[in-house]
């Protein structure tokens, strides 16, 4: 596969996962937070079945698991944190608006190597500490004009990021046991789907009737988003330059933030537009320059 052809995969990815936001949004206007995960990534596992299947023709999950048993505790707790990731930026989403979760979300590259230096004690560097403070001051303009139920929405979103960086520390412990990232991506989603049942069940109560009006929204959101868009950054990511996959995949909240002004009519104020701006600029500096640094100067010493 060409380079060319990789990076349009990876922004159709992008692109997917910030216009997911919408379907995320309009979804819940007759399901909770709970019923719609639940019910989006049990679509989202379906197409992962053949998915998964075929991988394991290959290499097999299941018996790698009886070989170590640590792989099934890691492959059980990708999906616990995504269901933390996933299910707090959901609920937020009652309450804030599509570029406020989508930026908080992308707080998530910052907070890796933060999280990978608490656990660590890896040296940091100085481009990580100044896109923590981009990333601090940023959010307090993206949300600190707004209400009280938005702000303690975004607080969701910034906690659930803390998942999300979790998840990606826990896939590189994972993976490492073995190669298999689609039946590993169809137990995580199995296991978000079900403690997201079991949340919809406890603190909901979802009706056959109530997934009919929103089935468009849970489509794409499952199907598209989880299923396809997953499965374009697996394939592209794999012959792509990393800083251009990094930057590419970053889209995703540039995308949100327009999709929400587009669909849903959010405007961003002044303030709430330079936040933005503030947190793309930390998730470059944290995650593309590094990258492009290291890549620059092991030509030079080649």
């Amino acid at each position: 596969m060409r380079k060319s052809t990789a990076n349009f995969l990876m922004l159709i990815a992008a692109l997917i996962w910030g216009t997911t936001f919408i379907a995320q949004t309009t979804g819940m206007d007759t399901l909770g937070p709970f019923s719609f995960t639940g019910a989006r990534y049990l679509i989202g596992m379906a197409v992962m079945i053949p998915l998964a299947l075929w991988e394991s023709k290959r290499t097999s999950l299941f018996q790698a698991t009886r070989q170590n048993p640590r792989l099934l505790k890691g492959a059980l707790l990708l999906g616990v944190l995504m269901f933390g990731g996933i299910s707090l930026q959901q609920t937020a989403l009652l309450y804030t608006k599509v570029a406020n979760a989508a930026f908080l979300t992308a707080l998530y590259v910052p907070a890796v190597p933060l999280m990978t230096w608490v656990l660590t004690r890896q040296p940091i560097g100085l481009p990580i500490w100044l896109a923590l403070l981009l990333s601090l001051g940023g959010s307090y303009l993206l949300s600190g004009n707004a209400g009280f139920e938005a702000q303690f929405a975004d607080i969701l979103v910034a906690i659930g990021a803390l998942f999300w960086a979790a998840h990606i520390i826990a896939i590189g412990f994972v993976t490492r046991m073995v190669d298999a990232p689609l039946q590993l991506a169809f137990v995580q989603n199995a296991v978000c789907a079900l403690l997201s049942c079991m949340g919809a069940f406890i603190f909901e109560t979802p009706a056959l009737g109530d997934f009919l009006p929103v089935w468009q929204e849970l489509f794409y959101a499952g199907a598209i988003s989880v299923g396809i868009a997953y499965t374009l950054q697996l394939v592209a990511q794999r012959h792509a330059n990393v800083t251009a996959a990094a930057f590419l995949l970053s889209l995703e909240a540039v995308f949100a933030a327009i999709a929400g002004w587009l669909f849903l009519s959010q405007n961003l104020s002044s303030l709430a537009l330079i936040g933005c701006i503030a947190i793309f600029c930390a998730v470059l500096i944290a995650d593309v320059l590094p990258r492009s640094w290291f890549e620059r100067s092991s030509k030079t010493t080649s």
